[in-house]
C-alpha cells in the first residue's frame, strides 16, 4: 500500500493543473457528477507517560474519489471510496491513527418524493456521511464519519427539518485495529465496547426555527442492547450580535446492557465582537461517562471539535468551562479552543488548547496548521503535558 501512496503523491502535483481541466467537461455532459479529495497529512504527537508509547511522527497521504448520479424519476445514487497510506514514519504509536485506510465510505441511493410535491423528502438506502443531532462527520484527518443505514428527511414542513432511520454499523473517522479496525463499518456492538453484536441504532431527530430568533432540536436514538440516548439543543438569538446556546442528553442503558446512567448539560454564550464570534461556556456530565460522544458517534457540541481529548472531558462526573473563538481575516480561517475539566472521580484534572489556522493557496487548494498541547495534574502523582500537531494540505476537486 505504500507504493500506491507514492503513486498518490506523484499524482498530486498533476492533479493541481489538470483535475478541473478533466473532471469539468466530464461532469458538464450530464451523466452525473465526478469530485473528490487528495490530501497529505503530516502530524506529531507527544503524549507523556501513555502504555502506547510517547512520542510518533509520521505522513499519510490519502484520496476520496466520489460519484453521484443524474436524478432519474426522483431517484440518484452516489458512491465514495476513501483511502489513506502512510508514507513516513518515526518512532510510530497507535497515538497518530491516521493511516491504512480503504473503505468505500458512501454507497447509497435517494429517492425523492417529487412525485408526491414533497420535494424536499428523500428516502436514502445504503453508507452515506451523516452530520446532525446525533450522528457527526467529524473530518479531522483523513476521512468523515459514515453510517449504514436506511433514513427518512424531510424538509416539507414549514421551519422544520425531520430526520428518522435505522443505522445498522458505523465508519469512524479514526483509523486503529486495536481492539477492531475503526475506520471500517463495524457493528455498534463494537463502537460502544459492548463487547457484543446488536441491532443497531434506530434514532429520529428534528429542528425547529419558526419560534423569533429561536432554534429548537429534540433528538432520541436507541442503541439496541447498549443504550437510549434522548436530549434537546436549543439556540435564542438574544440580541444582534449575541446568542445563548443550551444542552441536555440522557443516556441509560437497554436490554442486556450493565446499568449505566448519564447527565450531559451545556450552555454557552455566542458573542459577536468584530469580526470575532466569542463562546465561552460550561459543559458538565454526571453519572456514567457518555456512549454517544467524539471517539464513537459524535456530538453536536464544540467540545466535539477539540481533536485532544486529554482532559477528559466527556467522562462521568466532570466539568468543563471553555473558550471558542472563529474568525475570518480576508481568506482565512482561525480557530482556538481552551477547556479546563476537572472530575470528580477519575485521578486527574485536565486543560488543553487547541489553535488551527487554514489558509486558500490557490484554487481548490488549501494549507491548515493544527497545534495542540494538554496538561494533567495528576492529584499528587508526577503530572503530564501532551503535544499534537498536524499539518494538513487538501486539493479538493
Amino acid at each position: 500500500m505504500k507504493k500506491t501512496a507514492i503513486i498518490l503523491a506523484a499524482a498530486l502535483s498533476a492533479s493541481l493543473v489538470s483535475a478541473e481541466s478533466v473532471l469539468k467537461p466530464i461532469n458538464e455532459k450530464g451523466y452525473g457528477t465526478i469530485s473528490g479529495r487528495v490530501q497529505s497529512l503530516s502530524m506529531y504527537r507527544d503524549f507523556e507517560n501513555t502504555a502506547a508509547g510517547d512520542t510518533g511522527a509520521n505522513t499519510s497521504l490519502g484520496f476520496i474519489l466520489g460519484y453521484t448520479s443524474p436524478e432519474v424519476n426522483g431517484l440518484d445514487a452516489g458512491l465514495a471510496f476513501n483511502f489513506a497510506d502512510e508514507l513516513y514514519s518515526r518512532n510510530n504509536s497507535v497515538q497518530l491513527l491516521n493511516d491504512d485506510i480503504h473503505v468505500l465510505n458512501e454507497a447509497w441511493a435517494r429517492y425523492t418524493f417529487s412525485a408526491l410535491n414533497l420535494t424536499n423528502t428523500t428516502a436514502v438506502i445504503g453508507r452515506r456521511i451523516s452530520n446532525g443531532e446525533v450522528f457527526r462527520a467529524d473530518d479531522y484527518r483523513q476521512k468523515s464519519r459514515s453510517i449504514e443505514a436506511i433514513q427518512i428527511e424531510t424538509k416539507d414542513i414549514p421551519n422544520t427539518r425531520i430526520t428518522a432511520g435505522h443505522a445498522i454499523r458505523l465508519s469512524n473517522w479514526i483509523d486503529t485495529n486495536t481492539p477492531y479496525d475503526r475506520w471500517d463499518f463495524n457493528d455498534f456492538g463494537e463502537v460502544f465496547g459492548a463487547g457484543y453484536d446488536t441491532k443497531g441504532v434506530t434514532w429520529s431527530e428534528g429542528v425547529y426555527t419558526g419560534f423569533q430568533n429561536l432554534e429548537i432540536a429534540l433528538f432520541d436514538a436507541y442503541a439496541w442492547d447498549v443504550s437510549n440516548l434522548i436530549g434537546t439543543r436549543a439556540k435564542w438569538a438574544c440580541c444582534e450580535n449575541s446568542a445563548l446556546v443550551g444542552y441536555y442528553r440522557h443516556e441509560n442503558d437497554v436490554g442486556r446492557a450493565a446499568t449505566r446512567n448519564s447527565d450531559a448539560y451545556g450552555i454557552s454564550l455566542q458573542q459577536k465582537v468584530g469580526g470575532v464570534t466569542i463562546e465561552p461556556g460550561y459543559f458538565g456530565v454526571r453519572g456514567s461517562t457518555l456512549r454517544f460522544q467524539e471517539t464513537t458517534t459524535g456530538i453536536n457540541h464544540p467540545l466535539g471539535v477539540s481533536m485532544m481529548l486529554y482532559s477528559g472531558q466527556f467522562n462521568g462526573d466532570s466539568d468543563t468551562a471553555y473558550l471558542k473563538a472563529v474568525t475570518k481575516i480576508k481568506k482565512t480561517v482561525l480557530y482556538a479552543l481552551y477547556n479546563y475539566t476537572w472530575h470528580g472521580t477519575t485521578a486527574f484534572d485536565g486543560q488543553e488548547l487547541n489553535l488551527v489556522a487554514k489558509q486558500p493557496i490557490i484554487d481548490n487548494l488549501t494549507v491548515a496548521v493544527k497545534c495542540g498541547i494538554g496538561y494533567r495534574d495528576n492529584k499528587g502523582a508526577d503530572n503530564t503535558t501532551a503535544t499534537d500537531a498536524r499539518l494538513f494540505l487538501t486539493y479538493a476537486f
